[in-house]
């Protein structure tokens, strides 16, 4: 493609420029993490009423805050929830939300907040104090009894929550450097006291589900479709939103269309006013079409890559994972297999991410190297040039998910030139089975992943991670300061050594930076949240 655009010009844009395309942020003066190519959406005042109708990979089986673990249950759910904090992606820092005001410690182990009044829920009670408190405990103990497991990053460390008038503190045992993003997580919302008063499977069900966001649950066919409706007299989003009222649109309808093809059919033939995963091979028929693509990169979050287990028998050697990581023209992979929209990372984290450090002259494509590594490790080519030792060849799998649509075109790269190159073999699995067995298999040497409000140390030096099913003591030792940092700037820095540390040892291959892509009526004006979920709150039709 000759419109490819090397790392240096990304960086220095900070977003990659597609065809004629604009920049467009939420925010004046804002770095901007959305970028518009084709034919643009409508401009002037926003346009109240109408149905918007969005189209996704997957269903939502739960609706129960702790099993909001999908991608797609953030753009169902996000909107009909509210949060102690919002973090703001066009400013990139935090903002009040319920809480409109907080403070903290110098330990990072008591973080108090002033809880705003006049909030209701969809079921007219009100937001309260003590109903925070009682999230905050749910969240930080789980409830045995109701099989409400604990919140995976707020029970880090969580002692007990202090309700004094109008103010909530939390009190932890261990500090948290990370603890006020942590409010702003999707499995973090602000409920009602029918909700989680639950037990587990009867809180999934979405007519059991009381929020206080500007949208509330309509009805569902589940497994297919939903539908939600504007919240008459909701009057609380967070300072920073362009819109202070009640959502312009009356109505979303959320759709579940599995396969990508499906999805920019019915984009193009109107039935859809917006689809979520447009892969790279439709790009140019939606804008030649008339529609907007839209391409979003976390302004928190990492980007593509994969976790090489530490204990699989393959890639325990860290000269075998150095010679994966060497072996990939990630150039090759942005030009050939997908677009300009996924160019080549420069670090773990997303090159949106403040804490991003350049560190891509480590991992650059160098496959007379690699070959070296894996036979100093033992691995010889065999007749049929598979590289094999003590009578097993070099055989390896890697899951694949539909809620990424470049994933599969670029694995299906890496396979053939990791075959040819280095004489590995390497099996894409597109099965969604295989996918959630490998979380916890360590037969399985690669495991795929990016997320959004990220911890690098949570990710691969934590108990449990599903990236490396095991720890580094380097990992877990940086993981330990990372939660300790008294400040951003100390933060920052650990992250730093962090990216460092994961690449020299060859814990993960970064390959693409992460970007969400979406087509778009001409007639619908649409930006994103932090964790890249369409902003249906501030989303508006032209008639």
């Amino acid at each position: 493609m000759t419109n490819f655009l090397d790392r240096r010009a990304f960086l220095g844009f900070g977003a990659v420029m597609l065809g004629s395309g604009l920049l467009a942020a939420c925010s004046p003066g804002a770095q901007p993490n959305q970028v518009a190519s084709g034919p643009a959406g409508p401009v002037g005042d926003p346009v109240r009423g109408g149905t918007l109708t969005f189209s996704d990979t997957e269903s939502v089986t739960s609706w129960q805050a702790q099993k909001l673990g999908t991608y797609s249950a953030g753009n169902l759910t996000f909107h009909t929830n509210v949060f102690l904090l919002y973090f703001d992606p066009y400013q990139k820092k935090l903002q009040p939300w319920v809480a409109e005001s907080w403070t903290k410690n110098d330990e990072n182990t008591r973080f108090s907040f002033k809880i705003r009044k006049g909030i209701t829920f969809s079921d007219g009670t009100h937001l309260t104090p003590q109903i925070v408190a009682q999230n905050y405990e749910l969240f930080g103990r789980g409830n045995e009894k109701l099989r409400i497991p604990v919140h995976p990053q707020i029970s880090r460390g969580y002692d007990h929550v202090e309700v004094d008038g109008d103010t909530v503190t939390v009190v932890l045992s261990k500090p948290n450097q990370q603890f006020l993003i942590d409010t702003t997580r999707l499995n973090s919302p602000i409920l009602g006291a029918k909700t989680i008063g639950l037990e587990l499977e009867e809180a999934g069900r979405p007519e059991n589900h009381v929020g206080a966001g500007p949208f509330v649950f309509k009805s569902q066919v589940p497994n297919q479709s939903a539908v939600l409706t504007r919240r008459t007299g909701y009057r609380w989003a967070p300072a920073s939103s362009p819109n202070q009222g009640e959502a312009y649109l009356d109505e979303i309808v959320w759709k579940v269309l599995p396969e990508s093809g499906l999805r920019t059919g019915a984009l193009t033939s109107d039935q859809v006013d917006v689809a979520r995963g447009i892969q790279p091979s439709d790009e140019a028929t939606i804008q030649a079409a008339g529609y907007q693509l839209l391409l979003y990169r976390p302004p928190l979050g990492t980007s593509n890559y994969a976790g090489l287990r530490v204990d699989n028998e393959f890639t325990k050697d860290p000269l075998v994972r150095r010679a994966l990581v060497l072996g990939i023209d990630r150039e090759g992979v942005t030009r050939d297999a997908l677009t300009p929209s996924y160019p080549p990372p420069i670090s773990i984290l997303n090159v949106n991410n403040a804490n991003v450090i350049d560190v891509a002259g480590d991992f650059s494509y160098n496959p007379d190297k690699a070959r070296g590594l894996l036979e100093q490790a033992g691995w010889q080519r065999g007749s049929d040039g598979i590289r094999e030792k003590g009578g097993k060849q070099l055989h390896l799998t890697v899951p694949q998910s539909a809620q990424q649509v470049a994933l599969g075109p670029a694995w299906e790269y890496i396979a053939q030139q990791w075959r040819k190159e280095l004489g590995i073999v390497l099996d894409v699995r597109n099965d969604p089975s295989f996918a959630a067995a490998a979380n916890n298999d360590v037969n399985v040497p690669i495991m795929v992943s990016r997320t959004s409000i990220i911890s690098l140390g949570q990710s691969f030096g934590g108990e449990g991670n599903v990236a490396l099913l095991g720890s580094a003591p380097e990992l877990t030792a940086l993981y330990t300061r990372e939660l300790e940092a008294r400040d951003d700037a100390e933060f920052k820095a650990v992250q730093a050594e962090q990216q460092k540390a994961l690449i020299k040892g060859s814990y993960v291959i970064a390959y693409f930076e992460e970007a969400q892509t979406f087509g778009a009526s001409p007639k619908v004006h649409v930006t994103f949240q932090t964790q890249t979920y369409p902003d249906f709150y501030n989303a508006w039709k032209a008639r």
